[in-house]
């Protein structure tokens, strides 16, 4: 009988809290799939950065554990209060607070094993994704398959079994504590707790604002604006834990701050039907003001790691853009070292289709290298004659370019053309000859890689290039066909290895290599911050809507006093679809612009400002877009829910 009761009330729970069920289901999915990234040898043996990946997941695993373990005790204790007179009156006939326990917790975890099961199935399908993308990524041929691995599977249950234990233990000792009279008054306690807390609410919302805008004055003089290695470690953590503590006490305080401006405006509210939109929000943030607060913090960090996402993939492109150029690139500061084994390998394995030799020089004393702030391992400015540069620049077929008498090309990557087009170059002198900017060139040349400069270079006319010391020479080669990694790996180990075969070379650049390195950090890093932000973003988004939908049944004679008032279904419609969209924009109302700020704030500084502004603001509008659309999803539920649940 007691098995019936706990089935039944099981599916029912799963009902009412559909969207609470496939959030936990999803999450769980997501866990699997990256599991089985981590287990699999395909992709592991994909390269050496991979092995990374593993450390990346099982780090990222732990903090999804706690945050999904905080989501289902929080909506365990939310299912409690709602079904707390239902426990109360048992208790009344008689029934043990054991049996209740037991019962509640029974049905949480019925629940928690349908959404493992079915996030085995689903997480088998999204692996099928993220493998397509993966071997894609690498240029690796692959086949498609069910792929199913038990220690994957055993993970994903270590976690569900931490996730769901950890906060059915809390519960249990909540439970197990209760009275009846604290089951039957639990909805009016938390009203009076919420009234109670109201007092000097105002003064609390001012002292948070602020705290938040002296955080993000601090965040932005120092991390933004002009970035110092010495001191922004201890800013950054510091205006960090100022502007998250901001953002919390303001969501906790927001109904004091709504009702000092918008409620008490007579003529403000009384106008269309505010007064009844902003007391239906002031009604439910006062109640839940801490759990807003901590979905704000939620959100600030969903939106700022899905930016580090795509800016770590920029970073990346951007290095591997600036990197490589020729097919493969070879320095030596020796003339005469012997390359020949190296041509005869690429020949033999892929054909040359181009092949030159020329010295790169090095102008010591130029402003360039100070004015960039470019502080490589060579204090100075690379120099590429003309002569060699129109032999290279065509073998890359770029469009044709001719050097101007008394000016020079500088080439480098995004950052080094924004500055020279925002800010301007200055002159420099060689030889005696003052030669001004003609133009900045961004194409990949390989000026990021040490072969031809360590950021950027300049052309120069051939006579004055020849006056200047000789920094290596170079040995430019482009293949008939693409050089794959799993080949060129043994020659890379035989000539940047510990062997001395090829002691004078200081630069061994193969676009294979450099794309390898690059996939296997977008991977373990930007893959990583998209899983753990799509994770904080379904949970908060999540928490949001079962909220709204739980006050329906509640609220639905607001809707019928309206209705019998005179307002017809499509006007009660509009002003459902209006109360529920303010109700999922203020929680990202701060979230959207402060996440901007530190992720601009994590570019100027940690990325060197490598992704330029333009670069930046595509790469923090794709990933505001991408969450936008995920919690576009969870609003349309909400409102369809609520809208079906009240008329």
């Amino acid at each position: 009988m007691r098995s019936s009761i706990i089935m039944r009330n099981a599916k029912n729970s799963a009902r009412d809290y559909v969207i609470y069920f496939i959030t936990i289901a999803f999450s769980l999915s997501l866990v699997y799939a990256f599991n089985l990234i981590i287990f699999s040898k395909e992709i592991i043996e994909l390269s050496s950065g991979m092995n990374a990946l593993s450390f990346i997941v099982v780090c990222l695993s732990v903090i999804v554990v706690l945050v999904i373990g905080w989501l289902i005790h929080y909506m365990a204790r939310f299912m409690l209060e709602k079904r707390s007179r239902e426990f109360g009156t048992y208790m009344l006939l008689g029934v043990p607070g054991k049996t209740i326990t037991t019962i509640f917790i029974r049905e949480n975890l019925i629940m928690g094993a349908v959404a493992f099961a079915g996030a085995i199935l689903l997480g088998t399908a999204l692996y099928q994704i993220l493998f397509l993308i993966i071997m894609n990524l690498f240029h690796a041929s692959y086949g498609i398959g069910v792929y199913f691995s038990v220690q994957a599977v055993l993970m994903t249950l270590l976690y569900t079994l931490l996730m769901y234990g950890i906060a059915m233990i809390k519960m249990y000792r909540y439970i197990r504590n209760l009275e009846i009279h604290d089951l039957m008054d639990m909805d009016r306690n938390n009203e009076n707790a919420a009234n109670r807390s109201r007092k000097h609410a105002f003064r609390h919302f001012l002292i948070y604002a602020a705290i938040e805008v002296l955080s993000i004055l601090l965040y932005y003089v120092t991390c933004c604006k002009n970035p110092s290695p010495d001191i922004v470690l201890i800013t950054f953590f510091v205006s960090l834990a100022g502007i998250l503590v901001g953002v919390y006490g303001i969501y906790t305080t927001l109904t004091a701050f709504i009702a000092k401006t918008a409620l008490s405006d007579d003529a403000y509210k009384y106008r269309k039907n505010r007064l009844f939109l902003l007391r239906g929000l002031t009604a439910r943030l006062g109640t839940i003001g801490k759990t807003m607060g901590t979905l704000a913090l939620l959100m600030t960090l969903t939106l700022a790691a899905t930016q580090l996402g795509v800016l770590f993939e920029r970073f990346f492109d951007a290095q591997y853009r600036g990197s490589t150029g020729f097919e493969v690139a070879v320095s030596s500061v020796a003339p005469d070292e012997d390359l020949s084994s190296v041509v005869t390998f690429l020949d033999e394995k892929y054909g040359i289709a181009f092949q030159y030799d020329y010295p790169l020089y090095l102008s010591e004393t130029d402003p360039l290298y100070d004015y960039m702030e470019m502080y490589g391992y060579i204090e100075g400015t690379p120099v590429l004659a003309a002569s060699d540069f129109y032999r290279l620049w065509g073998a890359m077929a770029y469009p044709e370019i001719t050097l101007e008498q008394g000016k020079y090309i500088l080439i480098g990557n995004d950052r080094v053309k924004d500055t020279a087009v925002l800010s301007g170059m200055p002159d420099i002198i060689i030889g005696g000859q003052t030669l001004i900017l003609q133009e900045c060139r961004n194409e990949s040349f390989n000026t990021g890689s040490g072969f031809n400069g360590t950021g950027y270079m300049i052309v120069i006319d051939d006579a004055l290039a020849q006056t200047l010391p000789i920094y290596h020479h170079c040995l430019a080669i482009n293949t008939k066909s693409p050089t794959v990694y799993s080949e060129i790996k043994p020659l890379l180990d035989s000539v940047m290895g510990d062997s001395m075969a090829f002691e004078s070379i200081d630069s061994f650049v193969v676009r294979a290599d450099k794309e390898n390195n690059k996939s296997s950090l977008v991977v373990s890093l930007a893959f990583s911050l998209f899983f753990i932000g799509l994770i904080f973003a379904c949970t908060a988004a999540t928490i949001l809507a079962v909220h709204q939908l739980s006050d329906a049944l509640r609220h639905k004679y607001r809707y019928d006093i309206l209705s019998k008032l005179g307002m017809g279904p499509e006007k009660i419609g509009r002003l459902i679809f209006k109360q529920t969209l303010l109700y999922f924009i203020i929680p990202i109302v701060l979230p959207f612009p402060l996440s901007v700020l530190l992720s601009y704030g994590v570019n100027s500084w940690v990325l060197t400002g490598m992704i330029a502004p333009l670069s930046f603001l595509r790469a923090a509008f794709l990933s505001l877009g991408l969450f936008i659309i995920v919690y576009f999803m969870y609003f349309i539920a909400t409102y369809l829910g609520y809208k079906r649940r009240v008329m």
